[in-house]
């Protein structure tokens, strides 16, 4: 169970990392993801941390938020 929400929330960080690119900091990258987030139900706070797993594949990205 828990492999498939890390990978549910991978495919979201994928998403999250579109909108607002690696190369952004989490406060400019919660600036571009706020409506993003707001539009498809995620709270903020999990759609950074699914963008920090996606860019890093380490699971204690999620810990605290979704894990």
């Amino acid at each position: 169970m828990v492999d498939d929400l890390a990978a549910g929330t991978h495919a979201i960080g994928e998403l999250m990392l579109e909108v607002a690119p690696a190369y952004l900091s989490d406060t400019d990258a919660a600036d571009v993801l706020a409506t993003l987030c707001d539009a498809i139900g995620e709270d903020l706070e999990h759609g950074l941390a699914a963008r920090r797993y996606a860019m890093s594949g380490d699971r204690r990205a999620l810990h605290g938020t979704v894990l």
